[in-house]
């Protein structure tokens, strides 16, 4: 028969544990950054998608309902909003009698971080939170005016902002309708 050897250990020592320990340092802090971009990439994208469903939303409503439905955002914030274009769905109290009734009013914010940028394309004031309560029909810009006959008023581009990620561009065309996404800079 075999003996077993004396020596066989049953244990790591202190210093292969700590060598293990050392490596998933290592490669976290390397892989780190690369999950943030994606995570922030993901982020901008759920944006973007969530403002092309309103302009569907409201393309579709200015067709059915056979009037005009305004689009507008709070620069440097993630809030928007779409409502008939008729100035008593934005005057800051609720619409008294409509001779076409009640229209859609949908108010949304786009994911955590990302903010609409200035019209200039710069980077947005960071001092308001979107989460800083209801926002006044007063502070909101006109963006887009969708026309009952399937068309924009004019050409729109929105740019989306998010901290450590590529700002991306959301364009509009106005007779046609199409949509693209671009990141800033990309013709």
């Amino acid at each position: 028969m075999r003996q077993r050897s004396a020596t066989k250990r049953s244990a790591y020592t202190l210093l292969e544990v700590s060598l293990v320990c050392a490596l998933l340092v290592v490669v976290g802090s390397v892989s780190f950054p690369t999950v943030l971009d994606m995570y922030g990439r993901q982020r901008i994208e759920a944006g973007t998608d969530s403002v092309r469903a309103a302009w569907a939303l409201a393309k579709a409503r200015a067709i059915e309902e056979g009037r005009p439905y305004r689009f507008s955002v709070v620069p440097g914030r993630g809030v928007f909003r779409l409502a008939p274009d008729l100035d008593s769905y934005w005057s800051g109290s609720a619409p008294g009698q409509d001779s076409q009734g009640q229209g859609l009013i949908k108010e949304g914010t786009l994911p955590a971080g990302v903010l609409f940028a200035g019209s200039d394309g710069a980077t947005p004031s960071m001092g308001v939170s979107p989460a800083a309560g209801p926002t006044p029909v007063g502070q909101f810009t006109r963006v887009a005016v969708f026309l009952p006959d399937g068309t924009a008023r004019e050409d729109i581009a929105i740019t989306f902002h998010l901290n450590n990620t590529r700002p991306r561009v959301l364009r509009l065309r106005a007779m046609t309708g199409v949509v693209t996404v671009k990141p800033q800079g990309v013709r």
